[in-house]
């Protein structure tokens, strides 16, 4: 019971944050109360999602643009200047394979990290437990399920390591 009412708090917190017509002031007060923790200068854009009692933490610099979903049964990370595309999903949570009767079983749930300076494409989906390197790039709808070292370009789904950056 005490838990549905915490997500319904959040989900009320998150609704009134995404409002486009309350001011900035009021937007970070909001977003505050539904567990997201941003270093300023951040910027979230409206219609971002954070749904899950982990903590969602921004460095500075971060940019979050708009319809971005967070996952957060487990805490999820953004350092500085990192930049996401619209309609980016970060996952943290899964579910355990269960019997014929019902396969998605026990909830899990695994931290996400994004790096310092990383610029994650529009449409982009990170699942959980994936730490994705400093300096690295993730293109448009690609689909993370592994980690990605630092400075790298990964794309496709799954994506895949296409090249090293300078």
């Amino acid at each position: 019971m005490a838990r549905s009412h915490t997500y319904r708090s959040q989900a009320i917190a998150v609704a009134l944050a995404s409002n486009p017509l309350i001011s900035g002031a009021s937007r970070w007060k909001w977003l505050r109360r539904a567990g997201v923790d941003a270093a300023p200068p951040s910027l979230i854009h409206t219609g971002v999602v954070v749904q899950g009692l982990g903590r969602l933490t921004l460095g500075a610099g971060s940019f979050v643009n708009h319809g971005c979903y967070f996952d957060t049964v487990a805490d999820i990370t953004l350092g500085q200047r990192v930049f996401l595309g619209d309609h980016v999903r970060v996952l943290t949570s899964s579910h355990r394979m269960g019997t014929a009767e019902q396969r998605a079983s026990t909830l899990t749930g695994e931290p996400v990290t994004i790096g310092d300076g990383a610029w994650i494409g529009s449409g982009a989906v990170i699942m959980p437990g994936v730490t994705i390197g400093a300096g690295a790039v993730i293109g448009a709808n690609s689909l993370v399920t592994k980690d990605c070292a630092p400075h790298t370009l990964h794309l496709g789904s799954p994506a895949r390591h296409v090249r090293d950056l300078d």
